[in-house]
């Protein structure tokens, strides 16, 4: 028998607030999200993450909507420490950054996310990780954000908006 594939999701409470073990049961999960985190929080918090995998075949990262909330953009070089120490010690693990995805919010401008997501691309690349857009997939054709995916806060995912994550991560699996 195959041994099962270990898939990890690290991120804030768009992570943390999902089923992803219900969604994978073909896998063994586990979701480190936690909810209002930065990618600061993130970093402090790394090196407690890596005592407490054991070798996983996949990292599925998400993180920075809390900071870009805050109006703080400058994510990447924390983003670049957190990817670095997780290739340190998970070097033959698949490591997978995940675009961020847009937000209603009136003081936000979606176009400064989809600039930091042209970012994590590059530093995915730079890092030879993988790279998973789910932005576009959370846009109309006049890039707005499809309104359904959201819950009323215009940050958080309805059923609909992780349906949508979930089948992208899935497509990626396979």
């Amino acid at each position: 028998m195959e041994e099962r594939k270990t898939i990890v999701f690290i991120g804030d409470s768009l992570t943390e607030y999902f089923n992803w073990q219900g969604r994978f049961p073909e896998y063994d999960v586990m979701n480190l999200g936690v909810s209002g985190e930065t990618v600061e929080g993130l970093l402090d918090r790394t090196d407690r993450i890596l005592l407490a995998l054991n070798n996983p075949d996949i990292i599925f990262l998400m993180t920075g909507i809390n900071n870009i909330a805050s109006e703080d953009y400058e994510i990447m070089h924390v983003y670049k420490q957190i990817i670095n120490k997780l290739f340190a010690v998970f070097g033959k693990s698949t490591i997978v950054v995940q675009s961020l995805l847009p937000v209603e919010l009136p003081w936000i401008d979606n176009n400064k996310i989809k600039e930091i997501n042209s970012s994590l691309k590059e530093l995915a690349k730079n890092f030879m990780a993988e790279y998973l857009d789910v932005y576009s997939l959370y846009t109309d054709p006049n890039g707005n954000p499809v309104r359904e995916y959201l819950l009323e806060d215009g940050v958080h995912l309805s059923d609909k908006g992780y349906e949508v994550w979930s089948k992208a991560v899935e497509e990626f699996l396979n």
